[in-house]
């Protein structure tokens, strides 16, 4: 931990390429001159000669004495308005669970359910302090403490301690390299297919779970689009887990924090890349689902604005479920970590939002504007380092999604011991082989990667590169060192 990073005035310095944070958003939107605070009210926020940046229409909204988005009708008011100084709802202002509601409709169920019989009710919406505070008291309501949570690895690193530190879960890995026809062969590139949780995996972690426990697992954490894969799992591989958590009455909660940054939008077959848990679960039958997306007891929602709009800053996360059962408790638990009325405000101000185009559109909203303009960036970005990857001959996982590829350096690995094999070696020896790569691309090199043991991977050797966490520059000069320590080291 104790080495210097890359700055101006510390050019020798490790470039940190292991936080998930986005720089490409702080480039301006695409052909965006402007932005329309309320289409009804006409209320136009500016219009300029030059692009504008996220940063700007922050500013701008946050500024703003154009009445609410979600008033009837338009009236003069102040930055802060009255009502926004005494408590708020403990779930999230009203306005804003609907502004959230309508945007998760948009962006998980419409794209793949065009005309929807179901959709999102609002006040089924927590917001609170983050995507970790609402999964954290989404835990704590499904289970108690010493209950198992079963994630599939390798996953973020984070939900350890985010789980266990309160909430007192118990986390259950589901590997799953085992558990498909076919056999991972020893040296070979892994396959997506292989990191895909299935029935089979899914029963021998459930068996594991009761054993470390004495009782039944509660939950299922899939992280789709996944970190630290960048990958999102096919829709039959999700439906499978969903059929398969209502089967055995186990709480799925799908963390699709990263589902605005799909950049990859379909596979090789023609079939969507991401399908949200929330299309896949929801029901058709509008008889089933009078004010909802027809979930049932069993699949929940968490997401935020922390990875899609890089806003972690402001700390605004979402949850959503239809569990009646644990909803009120849910919402009074929210009470530790509310967000700020002000912050809400702002929250559905942009995405309520329209941009005005240079070509003097105002058709669109301002968050489909800047998603599609972000997520060319993410891809032209992602298919400069895999150029570089394949231009060394190092084995990765096609990105779809995310800001991360999954890269595989087991030929860099110090040997393993006489007679073991990759899947016959110790946990021990695992970590001690993996974290001398890391430490040598972090200190010799200067390239710091997140180690896939740190996220409870199955084999040793693989990292995860967070290619938005840089600057043009930096991430260019990453290029540049990741290229002198593949030469140097096959010499």
């Amino acid at each position: 931990r104790a080495v210097t990073q890359y700055s101006p005035a510390t050019p020798e310095g490790a470039l940190q390429l292991s936080v998930a944070e986005n720089q490409l958003s702080e480039l301006p939107v695409k052909d965006m001159v402007g932005v329309l605070e309320d289409a009804k009210a006409g209320g136009i926020g500016t219009v300029g000669e030059r692009e504008l940046r996220l940063e700007d229409v922050l500013s701008l909204l946050a500024s703003s004495h154009i009445a609410r988005p979600s008033d009837e009708a338009a009236r003069a008011t102040h930055v802060f308005e009255r009502d926004m100084i005494y408590y708020q709802p403990t779930q999230g202002v009203p306005s804003a669970r609907e502004a959230v509601a309508d945007y998760l409709q948009n962006l998980l169920v419409t794209p793949t359910r065009p005309s929807p019989t179901s959709k999102f009710n609002p006040d089924n919406v927590v917001l609170g302090a983050g995507c970790n505070a609402v999964l954290e008291n989404l835990c704590t309501v499904l289970a108690d403490p010493g209950d198992a949570v079963m994630i599939p690895t390798p996953y973020y690193a984070a939900f350890e301690f985010d789980l266990t530190a309160r909430a007192g879960c118990h986390i259950v890995p589901v590997t799953t390299m085992d558990y498909h026809d076919e056999k991972v062969c020893e040296g070979e590139p892994i396959s997506p297919e292989f990191y895909y949780p299935n029935r089979s995996s899914l029963e021998v972690a459930y068996a594991r779970s009761a054993g470390d426990t004495g009782r039944a697992p509660r939950v299922l954490l899939l992280s789709h689009p996944n970190n630290p894969l960048g990958i999102c799992y096919p829709p039959a591989v999700v439906q499978e887990c969903i059929d398969w958590c209502r089967e055995r009455e186990v709480h799925l909660i799908s963390d699709e924090i990263y589902a605005g940054s799909v950049h990859r939008k379909k596979r090789s077959n023609g079939e969507e890349t991401f399908v949200s848990a929330m299309a896949l679960g929801s029901s058709e039958d509008a008889s089933t689902a009078p004010a909802g997306l027809g979930l049932g007891p069993y699949v929940h929602l968490v997401y935020a604005l922390s990875k899609d709009f890089a806003l972690s800053g402001l700390r605004v996360g979402a949850a959503y479920t239809e569990n009646d059962e644990i909803l009120l408790p849910f919402q009074k638990l929210n009470d530790f970590c509310q967000i700020s009325s002000q912050t809400q405000l702002l929250v559905e101000r942009l995405l309520s939002a329209h941009a005005i185009m240079s070509d003097g559109d105002k058709s669109q909203r301002f968050v489909d504007v800047y998603l599609k303009a972000n997520g060319e960036n993410i891809r032209e970005r992602c298919v400069e380092l895999q150029s570089c990857l394949d231009e060394m001959r190092i084995p990765y996982l096609p990105s779809d999604s995310g800001l991360f590829v999954w890269m595989d350096f087991r030929e860099f690995l110090p040997p393993l011991s006489a007679g073991a094999t990759e899947a016959t070696e110790s946990l021990e020896s695992k970590e001690t082989r993996e974290r001398e790569l890391y430490l040598s691309l972090m200190k010799k090199h200067g390239l710091l990667f997140t180690p896939g043991m740190s996220m409870r991977n199955e084999r040793a050797g693989f990292f995860r590169c967070v290619f938005t966490a840089a600057s043009k520059e930096e991430f260019e000069l990453g290029l540049v060192r990741l290229k002198k320590f593949v030469e140097e080291t096959r010499r």
